[in-house]
């Protein structure tokens, strides 16, 4: 079982705090992650001066708790508040144009430049480091006969059509050979991928990258990645990660933070499980988080058929890939750049053919989506648009017929069966999507539900489809619970309405979150004007239900509200008449999506997450200006 801390954790905060700086919101969230398991916590008594205006800089801060006045030249400038970060924008000049004072006494993060600068893609790096450090990468397998030498060649290449980063494949050479020059020659194929050969030892060991080399390639080619096929490095801090080829039974064992697991699905022999499971997660509330593992990726591919290519240093449109293959490489590349995609669904009944309208506009706008968590109604259209976007199929085919149940009653059915067993709704999802399971869908998908047994909100990895999104609707008092021992599953929205911290958790970089069972407004009658007249209507039943009904409204929709602050770009459906009896109206499905298509501010919202998935792509290009000359490789 897989639960996952509260809002009020520290980690989330922080990372919270560093996602609105200037320069880092566009940056993945795992990586922000590992520059925030480096910072340092630092105190200030009041009047301390944290940085003087014209001192060089050595590093940022971000404010905890406290108050910070900033002055230029003597002149007060602003007060600054907790949560703000402070001296990012020193990084480019490398001096401070401002002075910084403890108002009051204060706490912080001090993050120093080092780190900054050896994000990938750092936004902006001190003068003395004018190309951020490229990532290296080493690839290993525990799957047997992977064709690793294939897959590499073929996720360069796609890592550089897709986003335009420089990525140089390093290997080994056949044979042990005398020295070379100082740097191995680099080509550059039609592809786009560099590619160059480190002499082996005398003794027939791989070549080794040297840190001296490392850093004349990566500014001399202004490089974003370097793979390392077959090669080692002198120094094992020099590696910024590994990822490894596992299959499902291993991918959570494999896990650490500087390994990034790839599970291997294979397309003809999907690995099943009849039991519905997940992984504890471990907290984060204390002051030093622990850096963060890199969550599994899955890939979705025929390795046999691999093996047989013959790849080389031709375009990728040249490999005579399959739509289904080259669409789980993206994948794999948007894991390996830190730019995986997650969208989190609220629960709101038939409210949730907003969620379709959503994921129709950013599929037909080319946003991609790696990783979708859900709740209640939210699960149920992440059901139908992961199930369903399997081996070539689109999810929007799922999508069209979740409408088409809806609107025929068939939705409306299972729902009304699940007041005596919610199996209904099992059977129901079963039926259009087939006995898969969780673990074998290319887009992951993570249903969440409340395990009443243990007080814990439950993001579900593993097990069969149907079953996690019947344990994700169960909502309790309405519709029977699912019951499987120990646990007794109901309704997700109750612990988690927009289960946006569960994509950080499950390695989101980009977060967009879609909060739509709107607040309401509770009408009533006009107020007595007699005392009498307002305690009896006090006392009236059907009114007091009314008021319970719409504070259980409200207080899903609010809590929906903060976990959105998580998300990079979310959309909140504030108000509407009468939304809980609307709720279960699902024959109205296409009344909703029709209201959706005309709805202004979600369409504002929607551009804003097609903007920001453009930046968080486009990221490379902005960290490491075009070179000319020779250094255009």
């Amino acid at each position: 079982m897989s639960h996952f801390t509260s809002l009020d954790d520290a980690r989330q905060r922080r990372l919270y705090a560093l996602k609105r700086a200037p320069g880092l919101r566009h940056h993945g969230n795992t990586a922000l992650l590992q520059l925030l398991s480096r910072s340092r916590e630092v105190t200030w008594a009041r009047d301390a001066v944290v940085f003087r205006e014209g001192e060089a800089t050595e590093g940022f801060y971000v404010l905890l708790e406290g108050e910070l006045e900033v002055s230029r030249s003597g002149e007060p400038l602003m007060i600054l508040q907790p949560g703000t970060p402070l001296g990012l924008e020193a990084l480019t000049s490398g001096r401070h144009s401002v002075t910084v004072r403890a108002a009051m006494d204060a706490s912080g993060l001090f993050f120093p430049k080092d780190d900054v600068s050896s994000l990938p893609h750092a936004p902006s790096a001190p003068p003395e480091r004018p190309h951020p450090r490229a990532e290296v990468v080493a690839f290993e397998s525990d799957v047997r006969r992977a064709p690793l030498a294939t897959l590499i060649e073929l996720v360069a290449k796609v890592i550089h059509q897709d986003f335009g980063d420089r990525v140089l494949v390093l290997r080994t050479a056949a044979r042990s050979q005398e020295p070379g020059p100082e740097l191995p020659a680099v080509t550059r194929g039609a592809d786009g991928v560099l590619r160059a050969t480190l002499p082996a030892s005398a003794s027939g060991a791989p070549g080794q990258l040297t840190p001296p080399v490392l850093q004349r390639l990566a500014v001399k080619f202004g490089l974003h990645a370097i793979f390392l096929d077959g090669c080692d490095v002198a120094d094992v801090g020099m590696l910024d990660k590994t990822v490894r080829l596992v299959t499902g039974a291993s991918a959570r064992t494999a896990a650490s933070p500087r390994l990034l697991p790839t599970v291997v699905v294979d397309p003809r022999r999907p690995a099943r499980t009849s039991e519905l499971s997940g992984q504890a997660q471990a907290q984060h509330d204390g002051p030093h988080p622990h850096p963060p593992q890199h969550p599994p990726c899955p890939l979705r591919l025929n390795l046999e058929r691999f093996a047989r290519m013959s790849v080389d240093d031709r375009p990728l449109e040249a490999q005579g890939l399959c739509h289904t293959e080259r669409e789980a490489l993206a994948r794999w590349a948007r894991a390996l750049t830190h730019r995986r995609v997650g969208l989190a669904l609220s629960g709101g009944g038939v409210w949730g053919f907003y969620h379709v309208h959503i994921l129709r506009w950013l599929v037909g706008q080319g946003v991609p989506i790696d990783i979708i968590s859900g709740a209640s109604m939210g699960s149920l259209v992440g059901a139908y648009f992961c199930g369903s976007a399997l081996d070539g199929r689109s999810g929007l085919e799922g999508l069209r017929v979740l409408e088409e149940r809806a609107v025929s009653r068939q939705l409306s059915l299972a729902a009304a069966a699940a007041i005596l067993t919610s199996y209904s709704l099992e059977r129901f999802v079963e039926r259009d999507l087939g006995p898969i399971c969780l673990e074998e869908l290319s887009t992951r998908f993570l249903p969440v539900t409340t395990d009443l047994t243990r007080g814990e909100c439950v993001a579900l990895e593993r097990g069969p489809v149907a079953l996690g999104v019947r344990a994700s609707g169960s909502a309790p008092g309405i519709w029977g619970p699912t019951v499987v021992p120990p646990a007794r599953y109901v309704d997700g929205a109750f612990t988690s309405m927009v289960p946006a911290h569960v994509l950080l958790d499950a390695g989101a970089d980009v977060i967009l979150s879609s909060n739509i069972f709107p607040s309401g407004v509770r009408h009533t009658p006009p107020v007595p004007t007699t005392g009498l007249g307002r305690f009896l209507a006090g006392l009236n039943p059907v009114a007091r239900a009314l008021d319970l009904a719409a504070s259980g409204v409200l207080l899903l929709h609010r809590s929906g509200d903060i976990e959105s602050l998580l998300a990079d770009v979310s959309f909140d459906l504030h108000s509407a008449e009468a939304p809980l009896m609307t709720a279960m109206e699902f024959t109205r499905a296409r009344e909703i999506l029709d209201r959706a298509a005309a709805d202004a501010p979600l369409a504002r919202r929607l551009e804003d997450m097609k903007q920001h998935w453009l930046q968080v792509k486009a990221r490379g290009a902005r960290a490491h200006p075009r070179l000319g000359g020779q250094q255009a490789a």
